[in-house]
């Protein structure tokens, strides 16, 4: 779904599945960037006895270099670059784990109008256990295909062709909702119809400029159900 106007239309009539990405699209993107930007900055100078900012360049420096690829999102990979325990450090800031708007009624919808709902995640299963410690979203969905699965990230087309192994879909009947331009890019390259951005991923920060959105962009999950279903 290409962005024509600010306003989203679905007829789920013609969609059987729906693909949510996790972070940043159904759970708010502010604990992972807490994690990301605060806490193992902060654990690696004290670490490696840097000043916070020499420690923030560095590790942000290699995190430019290898974005994109499985690596940047592998807790393995990240506690072997740092020495520090990945999981320990994620569940510091747990108390922030917490759904975007609308999400977790949006979820129940969908089951209950009989649509097949799937995690389709970038996230390390070391990460969602800290999620579902806190709110067990995985039984909230009929299945959870992490990257990890295939060694490849969802901005390589290699992603869904696993994912098409596993989870059989018809793209033409298929609704993908994500955060990241890239990963929405290259799902659309793959066929999927209906393809949505996230206006605001993180609450603690301001929406993004719509200009920037090269697809149709939701705020509250609302926007995505019957007039007659809102909640």
């Amino acid at each position: 779904m290409a962005k024509t106007d600010s306003s989203i239309h679905l007829d789920w009539d013609q969609i059987d599945v729906a693909f949510l990405d996790m972070d940043g699209t159904l759970l708010d993107l502010n604990y992972d960037n807490e994690v990301w930007n605060v806490a193992v900055p902060a654990a690696f100078a004290k670490k490696e006895s840097l000043d916070l900012e020499q420690a923030r360049q560095t590790l942000f420096q290699h995190m430019g270099k290898i974005r994109g690829s499985i690596d940047f999102y592998s807790f393995d990979y990240w506690a072997a670059y740092t020495g520090l325990d990945m999981i320990a450090l994620h569940r510091e800031k747990a108390n922030l784990v917490a759904y975007r708007p609308g999400a977790l009624a949006f979820l129940r919808w969908l089951k209950a109008v009989g649509k097949r709902v799937i995690l389709a995640t970038n996230a390390h299963p070391g990460s969602l256990l800290v999620k579902d410690e806190q709110l067990n979203i995985s039984a909230e969905v009929d299945a959870v295909i992490s990257s990890n699965q295939f060694n490849a990230p969802k901005e390589d087309v290699a992603y869904w062709n696993g994912m098409q192994s596993v989870q059989p879909f018809d793209p033409a009947r298929a609704l993908f909702v994500d955060d990241s331009e890239p990963v929405l890019a290259c799902a659309s390259r793959y066929g999927i119809q209906h393809v949505l951005t996230i206006a605001k991923p993180d609450s603690a920060k301001p929406k993004r400029d719509p200009d920037q959105h090269r697809f149709a962009a939701l705020d509250h999950f609302n926007e995505l159900l019957p007039a007659s279903e809102h909640v």
